[in-house]
């Protein structure tokens, strides 16, 4: 369980150091940043704003993707539209979901800007460099997926006046780049991260997510042929040396335990969000976002709203191999009614379920944002693109397969390059499953497009609209900018086909 510590004072309530808590405050932060302790409260204050965005990130990621999908196409309640508006790529730029998606995301950016303002009130030089590492971090983290969801967004570094908000405008993919490329190395270059913290602070960025997630953005933004993608290499090297070198899936935590509200900042966990159970508002909503409806307690309590429900073609990739123990974690398809005693035949996403959660919106979950497994398959996915595929690259690659209890590969199955790639970018997808990741890693290959279209013709469940469900061009693998935004400012460009 999580430690807590409340401190009441003028005023605020200021709970410490635990990362799925925030310093609620009614005076600015002006006023109330005087110190090392008030500034180390607002840098917990970034961390629990990730809870605005990543309540809505799997709409905007997981459920536009093959592996998810809209579960009833027999409601036309205002929720079911929006999820259907991603699903199929028909998103308008009056999407609530887009529209909040966008608005917390830049939340995170105002308070990690915020705490960059602040950094000279701390005296301890150690503690000054991971308040700003740990800043930079999160603003990088937040502007990579905004990037990458939207193209060119606005970019913010500092306090600006509501006439400069007004009029400000999109920048272009390249100057976001820039800062998110100056974060990420200010942080590795300048060691401004812990390599480790210790119980009390488990969560806190470290440099091992800065390395990786510098890592995520060079082989996204450059080609293999390029020595950006070549140092992603060593950095994720360097990763995997702090995570202790794991050379078989002995020394990886098993599948099923890597998820458990009970085991919570494991090893396999390199960065997360963490939330907090007990009616404190900080708990995950998640199990009742996904969670099977009408089940009378038998899976979870409440009115679970059935969200993010697993695709056939999902289901289909882990049935390729018979025995893998990651499905069952993954998803579910059915239950024993507690209340009949029959079984009922239900899908749903399983990853992130706590079937003893006392109160909806309100479980214990942590969602993992970067963990071992996503080094490991991105360094085999890199060895390959470098060098073709190597048995070093193959025992990462089994590594994981080990670890689901499927067949390992031999390397006269996987001798191509092109083979071994498409066996990584496999694995990935029935690897990190429902985290959010399959959009981005479509989107970094350059086939979200064509996967998605293959998709939406092959699942069964789209036969079945009376409607035509049509395939999504280019231009629709990006969100439109929120209409709200440009009713603020009409000379904003849009992005192309909204």
């Amino acid at each position: 369980m999580k430690k807590i510590l409340y401190i009441l004072a003028a005023g605020l309530l200021v709970l410490s150091c635990n990362l799925d808590q925030y310093p609620y405050s009614e005076v600015s932060e002006d006023d109330y940043v005087k110190d090392e302790a008030s500034l180390n409260n607002l840098v917990i204050g970034v961390y629990n704003a990730l809870h605005g965005a990543m309540y809505y990130e799997w709409s905007v990621t997981e459920l536009r993707s093959d592996n998810a999908r809209m579960r009833s196409n027999n409601s036309s309640t205002g929720e079911t539209k929006l999820v259907e508006q991603l699903d199929q790529g028909t998103i308008t730029t009056a999407n609530a979901y887009v529209q909040d998606y966008w608005d917390k995301s830049y939340v995170v950016i105002y308070r990690a800007n915020k705490v960059l303002s602040h950094l000279d009130v701390v005296q301890d030089q150690q503690k000054r460099a991971q308040f700003e590492g740990e800043a930079r971090f999160l603003r990088a983290h937040i502007y990579f997926n905004l990037v990458r969801l939207w193209g060119p967004v606005f970019l913010v570094k500092g306090a600006i006046s509501p006439d400069e908000a007004r009029n400000m405008q999109r920048s272009p993919k390249e100057d976001i780049y820039s800062l998110i490329e100056e974060d990420l190395t200010a942080i590795v270059d300048g060691n401004l991260l812990p390599e480790t913290y210790a119980d009390a602070d488990l969560g806190r960025a470290d440099m091992k997510a800065a390395k990786a997630l510098l890592a995520k953005f060079y082989t996204t933004v450059y080609s293999p042929g390029d020595e950006k993608y070549a140092y992603a290499r060593t950095l994720l090297e360097d990763v995997l040396s702090a995570c202790g070198n794991p050379k078989s899936a002995a020394a990886l935590v098993p599948y099923d335990q890597i998820f458990s509200p009970d085991n919570e900042m494991n090893s396999e966990i390199i960065f997360a969000v963490r939330y907090k159970s007990g009616n404190l508002g900080l708990g995950s909503p998640f199990t009742t976002l996904f969670g099977p409806t009408n089940n009378q307690g038998s899976v979870c309590i409440g009115s679970p709203k059935h969200f993010n429900f697993p695709t056939d073609d999902l289901i289909a990739a882990y049935n390729e191999n018979p025995g893998d123990k990651r499905k069952d974690v993954v998803l579910q398809e059915g239950y024993t009614n507690i209340v009949t005693g029959a079984y009922t035949e239900a899908r749903w996403c399983n990853k992130f379920i706590q079937n003893d959660m006392a109160n909806e919106y309100d479980a214990e979950n942590d969602w993992p944002v970067i963990r071992l497994a996503d080094v490991i398959l991105l360094y085999a996915e890199i060895l390959n693109e470098l060098e073709g595929p190597t048995q070093t690259a193959l025992d990462y690659l089994n590594m994981i397969r080990e670890r689901a209890g499927i067949p390992a590969y031999d390397l006269s199955s996987v001798d191509s390059k092109y083979t071994f790639r498409e066996a990584v970018r496999n694995e990935r997808r029935v690897e990190l499953a429902m985290e959010n990741q399959r959009w981005f890693d479509l989107m970094r290959w350059g086939i979200a497009t064509v996967t998605v279209n293959d998709f939406l013709a092959s699942e069964t469940f789209y036969s079945d609209y009376d409607y035509v469900v049509n395939p999504i061009a280019d231009w629709q693998v990006l969100l439109p900018i929120p209409v709200s935004v440009i009713n603020i400012n009409p000379d904003i460009a849009q992005n192309p086909g909204y």
